[in-house]
């Protein structure tokens, strides 16, 4: 798959559905960055995705603005997942 995409950012990273989405796009090339409320069991995605990881609470404004501060500094995401759970 040929993308000019270069940085997807998913909120809300997890397994299931936002874990195949980063290996996806990881696998086209893409810089990868994860974000959720409890990162501990993100490392093994990360590593095999080679993905930043940022806590992040997807229900709190401040901290949402906080994490794209964070991510605006090294290049904003072109493609964001917004994928929180309950």
């Amino acid at each position: 798959m040929k993308s000019d995409y270069r940085h997807a950012l998913i909120v809300g990273a997890g397994a299931g559905l936002s874990a195949s989405l980063a290996r996806l796009f990881h696998k086209n090339g893409l810089k990868v960055s994860l974000a959720a409320r409890g990162i501990g069991d993100l490392a093994g995605l990360a590593a095999e995705t080679k993905a930043d990881v940022h806590t992040c609470d997807a229900g709190d404004h401040e901290a949402v603005a906080d994490l794209f501060d964070k991510l605006d500094a090294n290049g904003a995401p072109d493609v964001l997942v917004y994928n929180p759970s309950g």
